[in-house]
């Protein structure tokens, strides 16, 4: 199979999100957990659109994310993401559609991060959050490490078309013993996705170019307090600075400190637009 690669520009990313302004009047959307079928009636049409996504000498088998894929979707719900964030010219339209289509440029640095780091991270039998999920790349991965993944993602119609349909098409090539019902996928705000879960926690948590928005970080931070267990790590995939809204590393880490965790930067870039991962775990 041919590679497939993605092409980012640091400087349209930090236009996207220019626009964003302040978020404490927003509307969210409520938590709710998605059902996945059993099957997708056009799944074998799905799979004519699928490309591997490749990252290093890393190979997912089927990812739906290209725009041949998102033109030739007519399902409503989903069509009318694409149409809204086509007609804001912008992947980010605040408390209607969060990026999800996208898969943003910190995900292959995770990747590669934890493909280079194999002797501190092991994912075999551990329950693992994909939080801001959207194509599913980080929970994929894990769970073709061994572990058990639940996803979550802003629009119910980005789990339901687009992340379920992924998981659909790697189940079989994993060589596990698993069903798309052995996976939990959540819809709608932090907050209340963090109500939802109750008393749930999990080993690992990763999260890929999340913190652009700093009037998001409370509730983010209070999730990752709730949800992660005593021993668990929390993985921030994000760039330095979000230029037009003043998010990024720097002030997500002066958030953390006055919280119950801690963090550390375990890598970063060394040229070009700086992207770094934060490990993030309980004091």
């Amino acid at each position: 199979m041919a590679s497939f690669k993605f092409n980012f520009s640091g400087e349209e990313e930090d236009e996207n999100r220019e626009n964003e302004g302040d978020l404490r009047d927003v509307e969210w959307l409520n938590s709710e957990e998605v059902i996945p079928k059993s099957s997708v009636d056009d799944l074998d049409e799905l799979v004519e659109h699928a490309k591997m996504f490749t990252c290093g000498c890393i190979e997912i088998g089927h990812v739906l994310i290209d725009d041949i894929f998102k033109h030739n979707i007519k399902k409503e719900g989903f069509e009318n993401i694409i149409n809204l964030a086509e007609k804001e010219h912008s992947d980010l339209v605040t408390g209607k559609y969060e990026g999800g289509l996208k898969i943003w440029e910190c995900t292959y640095d995770l990747v590669e991060y934890f493909e280079n780091n194999t002797d501190v991270i092991n994912f075999k039998d551990i329950k693992v959050l994909d939080l801001g999920c959207g194509a599913g790349i980080l929970g994929l991965y894990a769970f073709l490490k061994g572990a058990s993944v639940t996803f979550q993602d802003y629009n119910k119609e980005i789990l339901e078309l687009y992340t379920i349909t992924n998981v659909l098409l790697n189940i079989e090539e994993s060589g596990r013993d698993c069903e798309i019902k052995n996976f939990k996928f959540y819809s709608g705000d932090w907050a209340s996705f963090d109500k939802l879960l109750a008393t749930e926690k999990f080993d690992i948590i990763l999260t890929s170019e999340t913190i652009y928005n700093q009037n998001n970080y409370e509730k983010l931070i209070k999730l990752f307090e709730n949800r992660l267990n005593d021993n668990g790590v929390v993985y921030v995939a994000a760039k330095t600075y979000y230029f037009g809204v003043g998010g990024g590393t720097r002030q997500f880490e002066t958030a953390i400190q006055k919280s119950t965790l801690k963090s550390e930067v375990v890598w970063k870039t060394s040229n070009g637009i700086q992207r770094e991962i934060i490990k993030i775990t309980k004091s």
